[in-house]
């Protein structure tokens, strides 16, 4: 086959912005993964090619954990857009799995390709998504640890402030984050190391990410930060929150700061992203109580004669005998989300 078939993968660059921010504008989807600055930060961990066609744009990935071709965003015939992602697959001599499409991107790739591709569900690629005005106000019963929390940090810390991330005060925020790395004992590890060039690139390049924040002070002591941009008109992604060590107690104010950030800027959802399966960032988000925790699905070939249900069958399957999110993730998984009851078009992570 020959290289006209190939799509013009390239690595994400930063004149990609505009094209990238309109295609997910125009779908209403909230996923990390088609943030702008997730894709231009992250180009090095998930080994990250972007093209544009058709109207559509185009994702690989071919890093240790993100592996295979991003549903195609756009406008336009989804069938030929994905079978110019098949076509490009094969003249690359690669498998066709398309990674972290959601419940309808997954339908869609059934309905069009019936039988082709067999579904799979990590728990850990599910993003948090929350009601920015519940949490700015910190609003319910279940709000009540959070509100104390912040009233005890202020009385023990009278001087305590919360200021906006610029361009001015990056350093502060840098000292954070080096102090909240040395302080872990996988300070080296490949993650974390990944972590920091993609926060060092954040700062280098935060103008031109369109990124904003907020940075928590004691008087000058800088006690931790927040890192944002914009998803689309309704989302907003939360990069990084980061605390030192003895600033630890500021993470309830950096939260309640983010998504009031956010809610002044117009987002309905604050999106903070997934917790990989680790079970201290599951525990810290499902204590914010997401409103939203949709699923992603992998899709690659069956193998000839496979014909068993997959996980999208377990889903639907839950899906039609009851509505709630908690009984789908349950239905796949033992440890199902909590509180978390949504209607099946926002489930789908279209909002």
């Amino acid at each position: 086959m020959s290289n006209e078939t190939q799509l013009p993968l390239e690595s994400p660059r930063l004149t990609d912005a505009p094209l990238v921010r309109a295609a997910v504008e125009r779908s209403g989807l909230a996923g990390n993964e088609l943030n702008f600055a997730n894709v231009f930060l992250l180009q090095e961990k998930h080994r990250t090619t972007v093209a544009f066609r058709d109207g559509f744009f185009f994702r690989h990935y071919d890093g240790q954990r993100l592996a295979g071709y991003g549903f195609p965003v756009g406008d336009g015939d989804v069938e030929k857009a994905l079978r110019a992602i098949f076509d490009d697959a094969e003249s690359r001599g690669r498998a066709p799995k398309i990674a972290l499409a959601t419940r309808t991107q997954a339908a869609t790739l059934r309905r069009l390709f019936p039988g082709k591709f067999r579904f799979s569900c990590d728990r850990g690629d599910a993003d948090y998504l929350y009601s920015t005005e519940r949490l700015a106000g910190l609003i319910g019963r279940r709000m009540h640890r959070k509100r104390n929390a912040i009233k005890r940090f202020e009385r023990e810390r009278p001087g305590v402030r919360v200021a906006p991330l610029t361009v001015e005060n990056l350093d502060a925020a840098a000292f954070v984050a080096e102090r909240w790395r040395a302080n872990r004992p996988d300070a080296d590890s490949p993650e974390l190391t990944a972590e920091k060039r993609a926060l060092e690139t954040a700062f280098r390049f935060f103008d031109e990410l369109n990124l904003f924040g907020r940075i928590v002070l004691d008087g000058d002591e800088p006690l931790g930060f927040a890192l944002l941009s914009a998803t689309s008109g309704l989302v907003c992604n939360e990069h990084f929150e980061k605390a030192t060590p003895d600033g630890a107690a500021s993470y309830p104010l950096l939260c309640r700061a983010a998504s009031q950030l956010a809610l002044e800027r117009g987002a309905r959802w604050l999106n903070r992203e997934e917790d990989l399966n680790s079970q201290g960032l599951r525990a810290a988000k499902s204590a914010w109580f997401p409103e939203l925790l949709p699923a992603k699905f992998n899709a690659v070939e069956r193998v000839f004669g496979d014909v068993e249900p997959d996980d999208l069958d377990v889903w639907d399957a839950a899906s039609t005998e009851n509505g709630d999110e908690a009984a789908r993730w349950q239905a796949l998984e033992t440890d199902a989300a909590q509180g978390t009851s949504v209607d099946d078009k926002l489930n789908e992570i279209t909002v």
